[in-house]
């Protein structure tokens, strides 16, 4: 009996040890939690799914639970074109209630500069950062900001072989 036990047990930590605790497409499977790159800051790690989505924040670092963003570990592939193609840069949530993440995944290289603009055309707020071409996820802050829609004016100024980037997105502030 005891050893049917331990084969059972070590059969047991095996499979556990292949499976993985989540998969992000086409759904999303939680049963415990997964997924650490140290590159770029991706982490990921859920005890189930919830429907709510919460960021808390404090001087130096932001955590956002909820459900889990697919997608932010594949770069994309090599886009010519002066727009964003939509496989080079994700707008998440959007809708929000507080923050929203930018995820660059081109593999153009430059200065980019992001500007939210409110209805009115005036500039909420801005930020500059060179970029690599190795991907890169940026966060803002809306929740002083009035329920709105706003536009993400984000722009690359290439360096070296690179091409010029641009594009504007619809961003929706809720409550």
């Amino acid at each position: 009996m005891r050893k049917l036990q331990l084969f059972f047990f070590t059969v047991g930590i095996f499979f556990s040890y292949a499976s993985f605790s989540q998969s992000v497409s086409p759904a999303i499977l939680n049963v415990t939690g997964g997924t650490n790159f140290f590159t770029f800051y991706r982490f990921e790690w859920s005890l189930g799914e919830e429907t709510a989505i919460e960021t808390l924040s404090s001087a130096n670092i932001v955590v956002t639970n909820g459900v889990l963003q697919p997608g932010t570990n594949l770069p994309a592939t090599v886009n010519p074109n002066t727009d964003w193609g939509k496989d080079e840069i994700k707008i998440l949530p959007n809708p929000t209630q507080s923050w929203i993440e930018i995820d660059f995944f081109s593999k153009q290289q430059g200065k980019v500069t992001m500007a939210l603009i409110d209805e009115s055309g005036k500039v909420m707020i801005r930020k500059q950062f060179d970029y690599y071409g190795t991907g890169r996820i940026e966060k803002m802050d809306l929740s002083s900001y009035a329920s709105e829609a706003y536009f993400l004016n984000i722009q690359l100024e290439p360096t070296g072989t690179s091409v010029m980037k641009r594009g504007s997105f619809k961003v929706l502030k809720l409550r």
